[in-house]
């Protein structure tokens, strides 16, 4: 009974190890679940605020040629309207660097990110958005300036035609 104890202490030892170690692998296994489950689930969210904010300039009529009109020249606005341009584009700033934050730390994909914040060279050059900027700009993060001093350096005129 001696002799039997021991082998029988190490096969248990054995078994417990390989437990340990597959309980291991399925942790790992199911993280790496959640890390694509959650990306997805934010490169989703970004989409959808980013759509929601563009829909929703587009269909109040007010609210898109209100914006259309301030980036052709935002001297051509009353002091209320160029208040009203400054609130609308702010809100879709603010998705912007979000979706560039999120890029930055990994959780939103490298082409996604670039494709998403692409979309800021149609305004960056615009008159309107220099106006904007000059006024915001301190109100945004160090590296997302100047992600968007890099975007002004770009040409991309043709994603900016619809100010023309």
């Amino acid at each position: 009974m001696k002799k039997i104890l021991p082998s029988l202490k190490g096969f248990v030892e054995i078994v417990a190890m390989i437990s340990v170690l597959a309980s291991l692998a399925i942790v790992i296994l199911e993280l790496s679940a959640n890390e694509k489950a959650t990306r997805s689930a934010t490169a989703s969210d970004v989409a959808l605020s980013l759509s929601d904010w563009y829909t929703n300039v587009g269909l109040a009529r007010v609210g898109g040629t209100l914006f259309r009109r301030a980036m052709k020249d935002p001297t051509t606005l009353s002091e209320d309207e160029q208040a009203d341009f400054i609130f609308l584009l702010h809100g879709g700033m603010l998705l912007y660097q979000n979706a560039f934050v999120l890029g930055q730390e990994g959780t939103l994909d490298n082409s996604l990110q670039a494709v998403t914040l692409g979309t800021l060279s149609a305004i960056v050059n615009q008159p309107g958005f220099q106006f904007y900027w000059g006024q915001r700009k301190t109100a945004f993060t160090n590296a997302f300036q100047n992600y968007v001093e890099q975007l002004e350096a770009k040409d991309e005129s043709a994603l900016s035609e619809v100010y023309d």
